[in-house]
């Protein structure tokens, strides 16, 4: 009876280790590989793999960068002290709304006496060569004077003018005024953003400047763009900016290209001008910038780009029903769960876009 219960059980345990066996679900055979690049897959993976014929997309062509706010050109003045002196007084307060021509800080140089002394004996020294110039002409028309004189005189007078135009130009470094009173006076219209003049401290030209003014409502957002991005960008493309702390995106287009790249991050700037900046904006926030590509470029799934090596672009595009072969790419930043193909495919060549990794499992998915 005992011998009979053991058989059973055994015939049982056999039979249910078939059933186990056949109803496993098959494990998929790795790819085989012809030759450096080239993949074969077998039948029974070809299921776990898609392959779609790139094409450009105008509407996916896009590059991101970090971004941030800032003065346009010419929006910001520094004011520094344009001769030796002290200061005597100081007229404005930080974050104060100033207008063109309103007193900054005054100065006491006593160079600017002598500047303006000199503008004064150069102009009397030009109406003294002025008529002397005139007598001797006068004189040379009645045949009393010499050619010699005459020209002499001429001389004289180009003399005297060159000596005035460069006291007036000593001065124009001074301003306006009298003795050694020099008042620095806002340049534009705008908000005194720092302010380091403090009444009774020495000044010397070329220091630290004593004011800085700028024009909070001129501003646009510079862009740092990676140096394989920028071939896409062109001006007058459109642009939208994206910062923490407002709750719209603004839109504007790009109105110059950086010509120069940064030789550590390797980037170059993008300046984009907002359509309608926000009150909100002030200069120095940081965003990120979405630009629209130039043109409809290639692009596909993040998923379709393995890097190799840890740097090395690469897609996989099918030769026939079952042989892939590995090329190398060129590819922009991802936006959105896609990337751009700047170099390596030509449109409508059959690209892996899901299941690249199991033909390459020596590479990292892009991202």
């Amino acid at each position: 009876m005992k011998r009979t219960v053991l058989l059973g059980l055994l015939a049982l345990s056999s039979a249910c280790s078939s059933a186990a066996a056949t109803t496993a679900t098959p494990e998929r055979p790795p790819p085989k590989t012809l030759k450096e690049g080239v993949v074969q897959l077998a039948e029974a993976s070809q299921a776990f793999v898609t392959v779609t014929p790139v094409q450009p997309d105008a509407g996916g062509a896009r590059l991101q960068a970090p971004a941030r706010v800032a003065f346009r050109d010419g929006a910001v003045s520094r004011l520094g002290a344009p001769l030796a002196g002290r200061v005597v007084g100081v007229h404005v307060r930080t974050g104060e709304v100033v207008k063109p021509g309103d007193p900054l800080v005054t100065l006491d140089c006593p160079e600017a006496a002598a500047a303006r002394t000199a503008v004064a004996t150069a102009a009397a020294a030009l109406r003294e060569a002025e008529s002397g110039f005139e007598r001797e002409r006068r004189m040379f028309d009645q045949g009393v004077s010499t050619e010699r004189e005459r020209l002499s005189a001429e001389t004289r007078l180009a003399e005297a003018r060159a000596e005035l135009a460069r006291a007036q130009a000593s001065v124009g470094f001074v301003g306006a005024g009298s003795g050694t009173t020099v008042v620095l006076r806002a340049p534009l219209a705008g908000t005194v953003l720092a302010r380091t003049a403090t009444e009774g401290v020495s000044v010397q030209p070329g220091g630290e400047p004593l004011v800085e003014v700028g024009d909070a409502s001129a501003l646009w957002v510079v862009a740092e763009v990676f140096e394989r991005d920028l071939p896409q960008v062109r001006e007058g493309t459109r642009a939208s900016v994206t910062l923490p702390s407002l709750h719209e995106p603004l839109t504007g287009q790009v109105v110059s290209v950086g010509a120069v790249v940064t030789s550590g991050s390797r980037t170059a700037p993008v300046r984009i001008a907002l359509d309608s900046p926000s009150k909100g904006l002030r200069p120095g926030m940081f965003g990120r910038a979405r630009i629209d590509a130039a043109e409809a470029s290639l692009t596909l799934p993040v998923e379709a780009v393995l890097l190799r090596n840890g740097k090395d672009s690469v897609v996989y595009v099918r030769q026939d029903a079952r042989t892939f072969v590995r090329r190398p790419v060129v590819v922009a930043t991802p936006v959105d769960g896609r990337v751009q193909v700047i170099a390596g495919l030509s449109a409508g060549e059959p690209v892996v876009t899901r299941g690249a990794l199991l033909l390459d499992g020596a590479a990292d998915q892009l991202l």
